[in-house]
Order: C-alpha cells, then structure tokens, then sequence
C-alpha cells in the first residue's frame, strides 16, 4: 500500500522495492503493467499487499496473459479494492449479476460508449471507486483505452488555482446520459427512466483520496451539469478549462487491449476514454465494479 505521508504523487517511486512482482510503468504519468501474477491462483499476501501498493502509485495497472481468467476470479480481485457495485444502466452477464458487459458488434454504428475524458457513473451518490476490465475477445489492434491522472492534473494548477478549485462543487446527473436531455438513445444500454437520470447529486471538485491521502480533480463534462452557486456560462468556462488541462499529453496515456489482459483503474484519481479506431470490428469485454463510498472534500 502506498505511503500516506506523501505530499505529491510524483513523491512515488512506481516501479522500485518490489520483491514479489514487476512493475513496469507504461509513461511517466500514468499506468503500469504488473508482471508475476497469475490472477487464476491464490496468491499469497506479500503479492497482493505489493499489487495494492502498485494500483496506489500507478492509477492504472494491467496484467497480460491472464489465461483462464474465469468470472469467479474476476469477482474475487476485483472485491480486493472495495465492496461490488452495479453500475444501473449497463446489462450484466447471466447469472453474474455483478460482471457486466462491455460489447460492440462489428456492424454497430451507433456512437461508442465511453469517448471523451470522463470518470464513470458521477450521477451515483457514491460513485465507483474501481473498475476491473477483461479482455475477452478484442481486435488485434484499435480499441484502446486512453487514461489521465487526476494527481497530477490537480497538482500542476497553481497554488491559487487549487485553492479556488477546492472551494467548488460539482451538480452531476445522468441527463445527458438516459434522462431528459438525451435525445435519441444511440449508445447500447437499459432502457431507463428519464426522472433517474435528471436527479442530481453533489461531488466536491477536489477531493482526498482514501487510498493514498493525496488531492485529485474530480469532475467531467459528461455528468458534471454545472458549478454549484455559478451560472451555467461560468460553469462551463471553468469546466472547460479544467477539461483542457486534464487532457494535456503530460498527464495521459494509453493501454492497447489484448485477449487475456486484466485491467483495473481507479475511477476516481483518473479520467478513461474509449478510442473508437475500429469500425467494423468485434469487440468484448467485462466489467466489475466496485464503490460504496462518498467522497471526502479538501477543505
């Protein structure tokens, strides 16, 4: 587990002190490849306090070759980071009603689910905390999944910028999602009621994170409707900024999907972005998700 006496994520040393497996960092800002582990066996304590440790400092991490890897092992890692949590709109595997599925057909033309920056599910009082995917069937290329890293997009404002940022507070909604501001439904997902999607919770815009004690932006333009006491043109020159800053190169990377390939990213320190680069071309996946916590502001 990673140390909670530090003053910065760049603090972290990601990839060095390991015993029991390797940690291999994809950039110098977010992601690692974790080898060692085979997530189809138990593993001993040691492993799991140093996988723990690596999903602290890194935001991102992924196993290759996770052959074999059932549901029932997908349930059982995924429960190490937190209590399981459905996420409402999104269909489930049979008779595993917590693995939920991530799937396009080759000759589906509707929007991909899951473009542009985002935290998953900011509508839910207690959005998730992880999400686990496995690759099951993915094209040989196209597909990825692109990631930011909240630490250090918090951390690269100045100092009066993240003083006022902590003082902000996020009104989320599924709006644009499945309620009244939806439109057309042109994404595969539950039908669902549109007085759900339209109600609207309050996140703080800098929050601590449990895991490592460190502030994170939290925030983004596809459930985050406004700023709390600002009007909606204020709302969205400040929501629009801080979009653009998040989305810098510097604090972004992107992990190439392979059948077999375990991935679990922090939903709350990091923005995810599906890469929609594969028309034409099968592609699935499932999910575990796991939350049951509020978050904590900065004041």
């Amino acid at each position: 587990m990673a140390e909670r006496n530090q003053k910065s994520w760049r603090d972290f040393d990601r990839s060095a002190g390991y015993r029991h497996i390797e940690v291999m960092p994809l950039n110098g800002a977010v992601a690692a490849e974790v080898r060692g582990a085979d997530l189809t066996k138990p593993l001993p304590v040691e492993v799991w306090s140093e996988i723990e440790r690596a999903f602290a400092e890194n935001v991102v991490i992924y196993f290759r070759g996770q052959k074999g890897f059932s549901r029932e092992d997908h349930l059982s890692f995924a429960q190490h980071f937190g209590p399981l949590q459905k996420i409402p709109h999104i269909f489930s595997v049979d008779d595993y009603p917590d693995v939920q599925i991530v799937e396009r057909l080759a000759d589906d033309k509707r929007r991909v689910v899951g473009e542009g920056f985002h935290n998953d599910s900011t509508f839910m009082a207690t959005p998730p905390t992880t999400v686990t995917m496995h690759a099951i069937d993915v094209p040989d290329f196209g597909g990825d999944t692109a990631f930011a890293n909240l630490y250090l997009a918090y951390e690269t404002l100045s100092p009066a910028m993240q003083k006022f940022c902590e003082t902000l507070i996020g009104v989320n909604s599924a709006t644009a999602l499945f309620g009244s501001g939806a439109g057309d439904k042109n994404v595969m997902m539950k039908d669902m009621k549109a007085e759900e999607g339209d109600q609207e919770v309050e996140h703080p815009i800098v929050s601590v994170h449990p895991r490592t004690g460190l502030k994170h932006l939290f925030f983004n333009l596809i459930y985050t409707r406004r700023l709390k006491g600002f009007s909606e043109k204020e709302s969205r020159l400040i929501l629009n900024f801080l979009q653009e800053h998040v989305s810098s190169m510097a604090f972004t990377g992107r992990v190439r999907w392979e059948n077999d390939t375990v991935l679990i990213w922090d939903n709350w320190a990091a923005h995810h972005s599906a890469i929609a680069d594969y028309p034409g071309k099968y592609r699935y996946m499932e999910r575990v998700t796991t939350g049951g916590l509020k978050l904590t502001g900065a004041q």
